[in-house]
């Protein structure tokens, strides 16, 4: 399965138009054959198989990818499996990534995927997005938790002045708030033709 999913990620980063050594792509490889692995004892995915992950889900980390600006310090809410986080992470080194997730099992993958597949500048918070702290981070990204306009408040608490928040959608969104204005935004399909979003919010 992981030879597999090297060449998914392979074809994926060359769609997206993203350098992808080997290396990474046998990291993002070696991902998704434990997501999937774990995810017959643990809820994690909704992925039945390699083909509906490469397909449905990873997307959407390409697009995270092409979104972040460089160096960012970038929380995730609501993490689950590792969606988008984790191949993000390893797509761009260049950022600081935090997962947060309040299940214990979940985060148990978690923090094992992130030391199989070497993401040395990735953590994993155990918490629930009301209980953490006003923090600090310039990117903040959650995926298929929360509605636009409750995670665009939540997101906003977790920021710096001027961070920005990713808001995925299958078609373009706009937003009530004021505070968040639209700066950059993609739209893609996956390989099945499914329309996707991604829209990257600066809170002014």
């Amino acid at each position: 399965m992981t030879e597999d999913a090297i060449s998914g990620a392979t074809t994926l980063a060359a769609a997206w138009e993203l350098p992808l050594s080997y290396e990474s792509s046998a990291r993002l490889g070696l991902y998704a054959s434990k997501l999937l692995e774990w995810n017959r004892r643990v809820n994690l995915t909704g992925a039945r198989d390699l083909h509906e992950l490469l397909d449905a889900h990873l997307p959407d980390s390409f697009a995270l990818a092409k979104l972040c600006p460089a160096r960012a310090t970038v929380v995730d809410v609501g993490s689950g499996g590792g969606l988008p986080a984790i191949p993000f992470a390893i797509l761009r080194p260049d950022c600081h990534v935090t997962l947060v997730e309040p299940r214990a099992k979940r985060v148990a993958f978690l923090n094992m995927a992130l030391r199989t597949c070497d993401c040395r500048l990735a953590r994993v918070v155990r918490a629930r997005a009301e209980n953490m702290p006003s923090s600090g981070f310039s990117v903040a990204t959650s995926r298929a938790t929360f509605g636009t306009e409750s995670w665009l408040r939540i997101a906003s608490r977790l920021l710096s002045t001027g961070g920005m928040a990713v808001v995925f959608a299958a078609r373009p969104t706009v937003t009530a708030s004021a505070a968040a204005v639209l700066r950059r935004s993609v739209d893609y399909h996956t390989s099945s033709g499914v329309p996707r979003w991604a829209g990257l919010f600066v809170f002014m």
